[in-house]
């Protein structure tokens, strides 16, 4: 199964790069794109630059509201039907 990893990878940025050209010029890459925006530094260059910075605090925000709500929730669950068996 080692030798199949890089196929999802590779589709994964395939996909990304499809879905963004329009948006950034497939710059999915945030220090590739803000400095090219610091060099063009034009107002074009600028107008979606913050999904750059307001994608990844609300996944970090998304992923730590998974883990405590969700996933600890499980895992407090799964420790107390344990601790009640015994």
């Amino acid at each position: 199964m080692k030798v199949l990893a890089p196929l999802p990878i590779g589709f994964a940025v395939f996909l990304v790069h499809l879905a963004t050209i329009h948006i950034t010029g497939s710059g999915i890459n945030p220090a590739r794109s803000f400095g090219a925006a610091v060099i063009y530094n034009d107002d074009k260059a600028w107008d979606d630059h913050w999904l750059y910075w307001v994608g990844p605090f609300l996944g970090a925000a998304a992923a730590a509201f998974y883990h405590q709500f969700v996933l600890r929730a499980g895992a407090v669950k799964a420790l107390a039907s344990f601790r009640s068996n015994a």
